[in-house]
């Protein structure tokens, strides 16, 4: 089955489009810089080559989905690319005094040359973190909310997983504060008891979450996953998988589709 190409994946990662972004912006200034160099450095033409490659494949593996499969490769060309560009950059600095003129045109490429090795830096850490690690999460997006405590002026950080993980409860109920109510299931996963909701939206599963074992109102699922969703208020969705269970979801693994 063909990849399906979804730039809804790329967008939906506000960091990663800025390094795309920078990226880009440095391949081009690069570029133009080496055209008015010319044959000078020539080695410069061969990293532009390998890094327009690096760029249109790493988008691509993003708006497919197929990060995962190809991570290491994105990786290994990564490091090639940052050694190839950390000499260029050694040639740019050191241009004026090796050629003698033009000085201007070679600092233009060394301009380029870094702003594509600051984005490179960054998809190390961005494609090389494990997705559950906090680094991966707060690149994504997901901000790290502080806890207060009224009676004292201390500060506890926690992390998104235990912020979902450990929902808070009212009076002891099962279902988790500001979630939709779900339908008791029974075995097949089939809501009993009451009319059936209306299931208006559909998600799909940026991360795998493995459901609370103590609280059988969540849901488990699997990254990419496609599931039914009640209504996308609140920090957990009422949510259907397409077997027919149903449960409560975090909304920050999901997204509209």
């Amino acid at each position: 089955m063909a990849a399906h190409i979804d730039p809804a994946l790329v967008l939906a990662q506000p960091f990663f489009v800025c390094s795309l972004v920078l990226f880009g912006i440095g391949w081009f200034i690069t570029f133009i810089a080496a055209c008015i160099i010319g044959s000078a450095v020539r080695l410069i033409w061969v990293d532009l080559f390998y890094n327009l490659f690096l760029l249109l494949g790493t988008a691509l593996a993003v708006s497919t989905d197929s990060v995962r499969q190809y991570r290491l490769v994105i990786l290994t060309f990564t490091a090639g690319s940052l050694s190839l560009l950390f000499t260029q950059i050694d040639l740019a600095i050191n241009a004026s005094s090796v050629f003698g003129y033009g000085a201007s045109k070679f600092s233009a490429a060394g301009a380029g040359l870094i702003f594509q090795a600051l984005a490179l830096l960054f998809w190390v850490v961005y494609f090389g973190a494990e997705e559950d690690s906090l680094a991966k999460r707060s690149i994504n997006g997901f901000t790290v909310p502080r806890t207060h405590n009224d009676n004292a002026n201390n500060n506890t950080i926690v992390s998104p997983t235990q912020q979902y993980q450990q929902p808070h409860y009212d009076n002891q109920s099962p279902v988790a504060a500001n979630a939709t109510v779900v339908p008791m299931s029974g075995a097949n996963g089939a809501a009993v008891g009451g009319a059936a909701p209306e299931y208006a939206y559909k998600a799909k599963a940026l991360y795998s979450y493995e459901a609370n074992p103590e609280d059988r109102n969540e849901l488990g699922f699997s990254k990419g996953e496609i599931l039914d969703i009640v209504d996308n208020k609140g920090k957990w969705w009422q949510a259907r998988k397409q077997d027919g269970t149903i449960g409560i979801a975090p909304s920050n693994y999901l997204q509209l589709i």
